[in-house]
């Protein structure tokens, strides 16, 4: 039998040439493109941009979520319009202890017995058994009676055990400590 040779087919001459042109030399390089590390640190970049998204995204609905509770809440009001007014006085000596809220909401006006020499202008922290300060009021002056005078909502802060320190300020404006009273807060 005669063995057939195949004629090449019209693009064939073409194609072995460009496939010789192509053909790379013992000491050449890829581009870096092609480089399969490159390929690898785009999928990894890629990875992270979509784990990136996934997490702003909740993030932003976690936002959205949080601003439309807080718009349900201002549009009813934050605090309640306290029902009755009270007043109490306290002596810094004396550790005396505060209660307000329990039922209805109530304005109660604390009256801290102040008569000292040494100061002229006060500072009332308020903070939670933890330490953490919820607010403070700065620079107050005594009134004729010798009292620091302020006044709380009882639907102002949640209930729970606080401290009220109160503090002197020095001619140089540093503070000393004075005294403190205890404070709780019931629903």
């Amino acid at each position: 039998m005669q063995e057939q040779t195949e004629r090449p087919g019209p693009g064939e001459p073409v194609g072995r040439a460009s496939r010789w042109a192509n053909a790379r030399k013992p000491g050449d390089r890829s581009p870096w493109w092609q480089d399969r590390r490159v390929a690898i640190g785009a999928a990894a970049a890629i990875c992270v941009l979509v784990i990136a998204c996934i997490w702003l995204a909740g993030s932003a609905s976690v936002a959205r979520e949080r601003m439309a509770m807080l718009e349900a809440r201002a549009a009813e009001g934050f605090l309640a319009p306290p029902s009755t007014v009270r007043t109490e006085r306290v002596s810094l000596g004396s550790g005396g202890s505060v209660s307000m809220g329990g039922g209805t909401p109530e304005r109660l006006e604390i009256h801290i017995d102040a008569r000292s020499k040494k100061f002229n202008l006060f500072r009332i922290a308020v903070l939670r058994d933890d330490g953490t300060a919820v607010m403070h009021f700065d620079r107050l002056q005594r009134d004729s009676n010798g009292e620091l005078r302020f006044a709380l909502n009882s639907t102002l802060l949640p209930p729970a055990r606080y401290s009220i320190r109160v503090e002197g300020f020095t001619w140089r404006g540093e503070t000393v400590p004075v005294g403190g009273i205890s404070m709780t807060v019931v629903r």
